[in-house]
């Protein structure tokens, strides 16, 4: 499609790329220490890149022209910053815009999985059932039944 659906688009107003500087504020001194000299340029290096790549996908998805496989790496690169909203809102617009595969899937379900407690596991319960109604996947209607079975 040329233009994103709108909560595709929702990602923009709520996640943006994190500056190195508060990736630094984060680390212990005894990080720093374990690491060397040497390493906290590759450190810094890598986290800048990091932030540019999901800086330029942000800005295809802000364009329209963000590709399935775009929108796969940004969220691979929201989950790898720990940016739990962010990913949920980029998986939800993904799931707007393109049917999404078993392995896709069940990696939000499992995701989710981790994180729920009480009442929250009917909301991962939810998210399988919409899975399910998306396609014929054995391997969701599976994780469906243990997430029920396991609420019991």
């Amino acid at each position: 499609p040329a233009m994103p659906p709108a909560p595709l688009t929702k990602i923009l107003s709520t996640t943006m790329p994190k500056g190195s500087s508060d990736d630094d504020d984060d680390r212990s001194d005894d990080e720093d220490e374990r690491e060397g000299e040497g390493s906290d340029d590759d450190s810094d290096s890598s986290s800048a890149e990091t932030d540019e790549r999901c800086g330029e996908l942000l800005a295809q998805l802000q364009q329209g022209s963000l590709t399935y496989g775009a929108a796969l790496e940004l969220i691979g690169l929201l989950k790898a910053r720990a940016d739990l909203p962010g990913v949920r809102q980029a998986r939800e617009a993904l799931a707007a815009a393109y049917p999404l595969p078993e392995a896709v899937w069940l990696e939000w379900i499992e995701d989710e999985a981790r994180l729920a407690a009480g009442d929250e596991v009917d909301e991962v319960i939810e998210l399988a059932g919409r899975a399910v109604r998306d396609g014929l996947y054995v391997g969701v209607w599976l994780r469906l039944v243990r997430l029920v079975a396991e609420r019991r």
